[in-house]
């Protein structure tokens, strides 16, 4: 071989692996963080969401259809939610579209927030008959932090209404339909996962459509 080629080579593979370094070493540009407005999740239910917990129980069932999902409690003591899978968050406003779809309007429905599993979280909830709520459940012992109480700015009945939750930082906002209902303070929960909440108060079974569900950051 060709003593010149030989060391050419050498030198090629010296430089090629001088690059190789110096692009492994060079840092990766940081994500910049998401900014007031920018939307981390939505879900219009027009599929079958891989995003959501489905099922269909005795107690219960979570599905989509007609481009909404639904939740139906069919009336043990015992409230039906669906989990955003693999999702946790610390600051952020929840909107969504939500409706009773039929049975008892001796209900709650909504979503939660900051949930670390199904004995604790807040929950931000109206019902059909015209009442909000917002609570905290810690190890499952429940403590209202505002409500029940009814007011005009729902649609009762099985009007829409348009339910954003929003938890930033320590503060904890519910308004409907584009109304601020209640914000307060509260220290127990930083950041964990969101669900879509039913309950049936009574023993009767409730069911509730909810639609464009959207995450913002705040």
């Amino acid at each position: 071989m060709n003593p010149y080629l030989r060391h050419s080579a050498n030198w090629l593979a010296i430089w090629l692996s001088l690059v190789a370094l110096a692009t492994a070493c060079t840092p990766a540009t940081p994500e910049p963080p998401p900014g007031v407005g920018d939307v981390l999740f939505s879900d219009d239910f027009t599929t079958t969401s891989p995003n959501w917990a489905l099922f269909d129980t005795p107690e219960g069932a979570a599905y989509i259809q007609q481009e909404r999902l639904y939740l139906e409690d069919r009336g043990p003591e015992k409230s039906i939610s669906t989990s955003l899978l693999d999702q946790q968050w610390s600051d952020l406003l929840i909107r969504t579209h939500l409706q009773q779809a039929a049975g008892t309007q001796n209900n709650w429905m909504g979503v939660t927030c900051r949930q670390a599993d199904e004995n604790n979280y807040y929950l931000f909830a109206i019902s059909a008959d015209g009442y909000y709520l917002l609570l905290k459940v810690v190890e499952g012992e429940t403590t209202q932090l505002a409500g029940p109480e009814t007011s005009t700015a729902l649609n009762p009945d099985r009007g829409v209404n348009l339910l954003e939750a929003s938890c930033v930082e320590t503060t904890l906002t519910l308004s409907v339909n584009q109304q601020e209902l209640v914000s307060l303070n509260d220290e127990q929960f930083r950041t964990g996962g969101i669900a879509l909440f039913a309950d049936s108060v009574t023993r009767e079974t409730t069911s509730v459509a909810f639609d464009d569900f959207v995450i913002t950051a705040p």
